[in-house]
């Protein structure tokens, strides 16, 4: 009631079942009150008991990243103890089979896993088709007991002249043209320079090297096992520098430059 008039305001009356009935309708409330702030809002983190959706995120992304990590040191270390090999002039072959058969087993695991789709079964038939007209057009030649093919089918416009330190060959390509694996071996370096585009450079068994430079990108990373044939990288196209597209392509043989032209037959 009004403290100065003393008129009634609000009356109720107060009983068993109007009590159970007023505190049940407040629990339920309650309840759902909390339901949605667990449910609904970031306070949930704040129970004891849920985790920190953050912390999550950071623990996966800090997983990937420690994965990515060791993967690239198991490779820096295989491939400084290789080029180390290389340079003092010892065999690698036995080191190059165990590694060429652990990826084969990895790579089959995978081809278990994913089935090549259609574009890239086409793309694939498209590059075998380029490598046997390669093939049949320039031929290729024996170099240490391994057949090498030509990385890519075009005209030579410049030879190798060991005078001039010009240790490749330079062979004129078209525009976005692939360049593929002389022959089977381990991608053991990539790099970007400011006049050779793109480089990649391939070790092979029985200490034979072979560089592939002036691209426009790369196909494939550094310890990646790559075939005869297979795809590594993309000619610089028509446009930029230089004007025309080609690939300059060396090869070396325990340390010695040697005429790619005299080993795949351009």
């Amino acid at each position: 009631m009004d403290t100065d008039t003393f008129k009634e305001k609000f009356s109720f009356q107060l009983s068993g079942i109007n009590l159970f009935v007023t505190i049940g309708i407040t629990v339920i409330i309650l309840i759902l009150l909390t339901t949605i702030l667990i449910a609904f809002t970031p306070l949930r983190e704040w129970i004891p008991g849920y985790t920190n959706s953050k912390m999550l995120e950071q623990s996966y992304d800090n997983t990937q990243r420690i994965d990515s990590l060791e993967t690239a040191v198991e490779n820096q270390e295989w491939l400084i103890s290789t080029m180390q090999a290389i340079i003092s002039g010892k065999n690698i072959d036995e080191q190059m089979k165990q590694m060429l058969a652990d990826t084969t087993a990895t790579l089959q695991q995978v081809a278990d896993t994913y089935r090549h789709s259609k574009a890239d079964s086409l793309l694939r038939e498209e590059v075998e088709a380029t490598t046997r007209a390669q093939a049949a057009n320039g031929g290729d030649m024996v170099l240490g007991g391994h057949r090498f093919i030509p990385p890519l089918h075009g005209n030579v416009v410049r030879k190798y002249d060991a005078t001039s330190n010009h240790y490749g060959t330079d062979i004129a390509g078209i525009t976005a043209q692939p360049v593929v694996a002389a022959f089977r071996g381990t991608v053991v370096a990539t790099h970007l320079t400011d006049d050779a585009g793109y480089v990649i450079i391939i070790q092979h068994p029985d200490n034979i090297t072979t560089i592939y430079r002036n691209n426009s990108s790369l196909l494939k990373h550094q310890g990646d096992i790559v075939r005869t044939g297979e795809p590594i990288a993309i000619v610089i196209p028509a446009g930029k520098k230089p004007l025309m597209p080609y690939l300059h392509f060396e090869i070396w043989e325990n340390g010695q430059s040697v005429d790619p032209e005299d080993i795949i037959g351009l």
